[in-house]
């Protein structure tokens, strides 16, 4: 990816952020796959210290993450990396990965998803918005296991190492949740979806 920081400030102009960098991360959807017909997503992050994502890996489609600026500890596949300003780090389908926790400082980064997911780009605000009403813990990971599995299932997010066995668990929890209208009851509340932002109350 030939991003610039430059760039990415300029192209978040107007757009909705998520979070707050000063309480962990900010995300910024600068490129959704409406926009790009699919073929790609782009999110902008500041993360601050202690940012963390947990060992995860997806499915369908690969994660480009481009460092603009700082440092940004993690893992990848069985190794700890750190990706330094100007980096890219690439990460293909079923490849283990997490990132954090930031150890001081701010990190900026741009993360491709290609081809773009829908329910990547759809949960994003959506978990945010439920941790104002308190549904998340101070990481944003959701309190509620039922949550959790739609969650995962909805971002196509597998988890690794021994916590892999509970993949299946959760697809089949956020099955039934679905088919309870769960789901359709956290959208209508939480995400709207002609522009990303929390349905309007009443």
């Amino acid at each position: 990816m030939e991003w610039t920081l430059e760039q990415a400030e300029e192209m978040r102009i107007g757009r909705r952020t998520y979070g707050d960098k000063h309480k962990g991360g900010a995300l910024t959807w600068i490129r959704t796959g409406q926009e790009t017909g699919g073929e790609y997503s782009l999110l902008y992050g500041e993360l601050g210290p202690g940012y963390w994502i947990f060992p995860h890996y997806h499915t369908v489609y690969t994660e480009t993450f481009k460092i603009l600026e700082g440092q940004l500890p993690g893992v990848y596949g069985g190794r700890k990396i750190t990706g330094r300003a100007g980096e890219e780090v690439v990460v293909p389908p079923g490849t283990l990965h997490g990132w954090g926790p930031v150890p001081e400082g701010e990190v900026k980064a741009v993360v491709e998803l290609r081809p773009a997911h829908e329910g990547f780009e759809k949960w994003i605000p959506m978990i945010h918005n439920m941790s104002v009403d308190g549904l998340t813990k101070p990481d944003l990971q959701p309190k509620s296991f039922v949550h959790s599995a739609l969650f995962l299932v909805g971002t196509d997010t597998r988890l690794g190492g021994s916590a892999r066995a509970l993949n299946p668990i959760m697809k089949t929890v956020a099955w039934f949740a679905r088919r309870a209208g769960v789901e359709r009851r956290l959208e209508e509340k939480y995400f709207h979806t002609s522009t990303g932002d929390v349905a309007p109350a009443g």
